[in-house]
């Protein structure tokens, strides 16, 4: 009896825990929110002290620097708070790979996903979805993307030959953090970022400026199903886009990469790609789910379908690049 109870209480742990992913979400967005773990980088602070440099209530702040503690972001040692090892490599802003603008975006989803229940229902994305048309929402998923891309720009370089590449265009390139990243690698290399004139105007030119690469890293402003993207280039990349739009669009989006390639040009198509099954890699059968209810016809497609996708257009010589835990790409080579 007592092992069948600890299986149970094992199960129905396992069942709540995913039920309150949700709490950890929101403290941590609070925390990153407030700029605590950037405060706290200076000099350890206790509760009183935070709540002063932060206008917070000192009760509430507490509780809310303890619950931090708790999940190992804080340490507490003498009545004073201080990041721990994980919080100072990842979220106190200006390190290398701050964290903290996918963490706003992730909470800024929160809204979204409880309106799944309705989602199903229609088919239809959430209410007001389109974090892009917002400035301050635009702005921690455009920065986000640069966060996420901190790790995966250099092994997605690495992973190919650029020695011969001249002319690189980093389709919907947000931040530039690609098109850097390889130009760094590459000094011979001119790079192309094409995105929509907010993100171009607000964001990426201020990033490539900052690299002192506008003398190499052209911007162009449109959308990429409508707009010239520009032609002549030898490696096209098309990083997680697919899973905003739907088979049709993507089939479109890949013909106009292949027209815009010089003969002989790779296509690098990285995203969370799932498995035959649909079920696995779980984080990529989930992300579907948050493309479902942020976009019309979104999803996750499977290695398959995408590789078809290249062939219908003309790309041939496909490989499979694993990238990270989640993510994969595919490189094809224009004939």
């Amino acid at each position: 009896m007592y092992n069948q109870d600890r299986e149970l209480y094992a199960k129905i742990d396992r069942v709540s825990g995913i039920t309150k992913g949700f709490e950890g979400t929101v403290v941590l967005t609070t925390a990153v929110r407030l700029e605590l773990f950037t405060l706290l980088d200076k000099k350890p602070l206790t509760a009183k002290q935070v709540a002063a440099k932060l206008g917070l209530d000192l009760r509430a702040t507490g509780i809310f620097l303890h619950a931090l503690a708790g999940m190992q972001l804080l340490e507490k040692k003498s009545g004073r708070f201080s990041n721990s090892e994980l919080a100072d490599l990842l979220l106190v802003s200006g390190r290398e790979y701050y964290q903290g603008d996918i963490i706003l975006h992730n909470g800024n989803l929160v809204a979204r996903w409880f309106a799944l229940p309705d989602v199903l229902k229609t088919g239809k994305p959430a209410e007001n979805a389109r974090m892009v048309d917002d400035k301050q929402l635009r702005s921690n998923f455009i920065l986000g993307m640069s966060n996420i891309a901190a790790l995966s720009a250099r092994k997605v370089a690495g992973s190919i030959d650029l020695a011969r590449s001249r002319r690189m265009l980093d389709l919907g390139g947000g931040p530039g953090t690609y098109a850097i990243t390889f130009c760094r690698l590459n000094p011979r290399l001119q790079a192309v970022v094409f995105d929509l004139p907010a993100v171009i105007d607000e964001i990426t030119s201020e990033q490539v400026a900052a690299a002192g690469m506008t003398d190499r890293i052209e911007l162009i402003k449109g959308d990429y199903l409508k707009d010239s993207l520009g032609k002549g280039y030898d490696t096209v990349l098309v990083s997680n886009i697919i899973h905003s739009m739907g088979e049709k669009d993507n089939r479109k989006l890949i013909g106009r990469c292949f027209r815009a390639m010089a003969p002989g040009g790779k296509i690098l198509v990285k995203d969370f790609f799932l498995d035959d099954d649909r079920v696995t890699p779980p984080r990529a059968s989930m992300f579907a789910v948050n493309m479902l209810t942020g976009t019309d016809s979104g999803g996750c497609y499977t290695v398959g379908e995408t590789r078809e996708w290249l062939e219908s257009a003309g790309f041939g010589h496909h490989c499979l690049v694993d990238i990270s835990p989640q993510a994969r790409m595919l490189v094809g080579v224009k004939g």
